[in-house]
């Protein structure tokens, strides 16, 4: 069932002869700029998409990191900037690496039923819309669009029931200071079986042509998709190749989003708001932090499933010899958190051992 989830919207049909199929060409804007919001939408329209749509929908998220399905959020970000930011961090269904989204970034989704040369057809779109701008872009391994030496475009994308989600990022004006400084792990020791990101050297496209912003940049998408041949949506089928009329639906037409739809979206949204999602489903990982304290200094080496500490080991040169036991009872099947580790549960078992001391002292005096 077409949407719109506070979303505007246009369609545009390639009519065949009568009784053939026919595209149906469908962009969506999302006004949304929550990341948990626009996953969950995209999920959705990836679930209700049916044969014959091919689907654009462009939106943005606010100070975000998004890891990619198999990556390991303490290894690819620094979480305590990341918190100190006010930036949040989400889990999306593809895999690949790690990418920060801000509202100088546009972020696009292409959903269609799979084909070979699918990735390549919606590369070429966003190349096109690059390209009316003069900026000579290029497609540059596997899911990279590059200008020169400069990375200026992240996809990736996944399959479901013979349809694909295809998904990437457009830097036009984003803060690179601040990709630079949250996509930098804190320097705890970490040994992760998760997938790493590699970092390449970015420029935003605004550096290239200061006349692009991010409403002109998504017209010429809009443009560069709707311009698109019919014939490549699917070579296979030259039934649904013929010549395209442009149909327009009022930007302001709620009535495509049910009361249905959106509880189906709050549902999907609730996962990408989840700790179990974001976090726990975090690849396996060991883990060596270590911090002084004016009473001495701790050391914990730990093995992580799931976000969830399995195994401890302490090591301390703190006075009292209950120490290590009270932090492993503290630490053993909780979430790893290095902030609350460090700042709350170690303290805790230290005050805990100072208090059995101070009472002992008091009972022999």
């Amino acid at each position: 069932m077409p949407i719109r989830p506070r979303l505007k919207r246009c369609r545009r049909r390639s009519w065949g002869l009568p009784a053939r199929p026919f595209i149906l060409r469908k962009i969506y804007f999302s006004d949304r700029v929550d990341p948990g919001y626009n996953l969950a939408v995209e999920e959705y329209l990836l679930g209700q998409a049916a044969s014959e749509d091919d689907i654009l929908f462009l939106w943005q998220n606010d100070k975000t990191v998004v890891i990619g399905r198999n990556q390991n959020p303490w290894k690819e970000c620094d979480l305590d900037v990341l918190e100190q930011k006010g930036c949040r961090l989400v889990r999306r269904l593809s895999g690949g690496g790690a990418v920060y989204h801000d509202l100088g970034n546009l972020n696009f989704t292409f959903i269609s039923r799979f084909h070979p040369n699918c990735v390549r057809d919606n590369i070429e779109i966003v190349i096109n819309a690059i390209r009316s701008y003069g900026i000579d872009a290029v497609f540059s391994g596997k899911n990279d669009i590059q200008v020169g030496a400069f990375k200026v475009s992240g996809n990736a994308y996944f399959e479901q029931n013979n349809f694909i989600c295809h998904h990437g990022t457009l830097l036009l004006d984003s803060d690179l200071s601040q990709l630079a400084t949250i996509l930098t792990a804190s320097k705890l020791k970490l040994e992760s079986k998760g997938i790493n990101s590699v970092k390449a050297r970015v420029i935003n496209l605004k550096a290239l042509n200061p006349a692009i912003t991010v409403p002109g940049f998504k017209q010429a998408l809009v443009t560069a998709f709707t311009n698109r041949p019919a014939a490549t949506a699917e070579p296979n089928h030259p039934e649904r190749s013929s010549e395209s009329v442009p149909e327009t639906i009022p930007a302001d037409n709620e009535s495509f989003l049910t009361a249905a739809d959106r509880q189906a979206i709050a549902k999907i949204e609730t996962k990408y708001h989840s700790w179990d999602w974001n976090y726990g489903a975090s690849p396996a990982f060991n883990v060596a932090i270590a911090r002084r304290y004016e009473w001495g200094e701790v050391e914990l080496l730990l093995v992580v499933n799931d976000g969830i500490i399995d195994q401890i080991a302490v090591s301390t040169d703190a006075l009292d010899v209950d120490l290590a036991n009270r932090i492993k009872n503290g630490l053993i099947a909780t979430a790893f958190d290095e902030k609350q580790i460090f700042d709350r549960i170690i303290p805790a078992a230290y005050q805990k051992c100072l208090n059995k001391s101070c009472s002992a002292l008091s009972h022999n005096g």
